[in-house]
């Protein structure tokens, strides 16, 4: 089970990475002064959501995992 928390946690800073990515092009996009492109930003929010949703799931599973080696 270790194993298996240790690959979640792995997978769920990846993510984490991924998440931190799409905010700092967001937040460039909408800092640089530039006309803002909606089809631009809407890519990178459906790709935003796409990796929290990952990430919640991760971490749904890793509690889970906990749940199952504190009994």
């Amino acid at each position: 089970m270790e194993e298996q928390a240790d690959d979640l946690l792995k997978h769920l800073e990846v993510e984490g990475k991924q998440i931190a990515k799409c905010r700092k092009l967001l937040s460039d996009l909408i800092l640089s002064g530039d006309k803002i492109n909606c089809s631009r930003v809407m890519s990178l929010c459906s790709r935003l959501n796409a990796h929290i949703s990952a990430f919640d799931k991760i971490d749904e599973q890793l509690t889970e995992l906990e749940k199952l080696c504190s009994l």
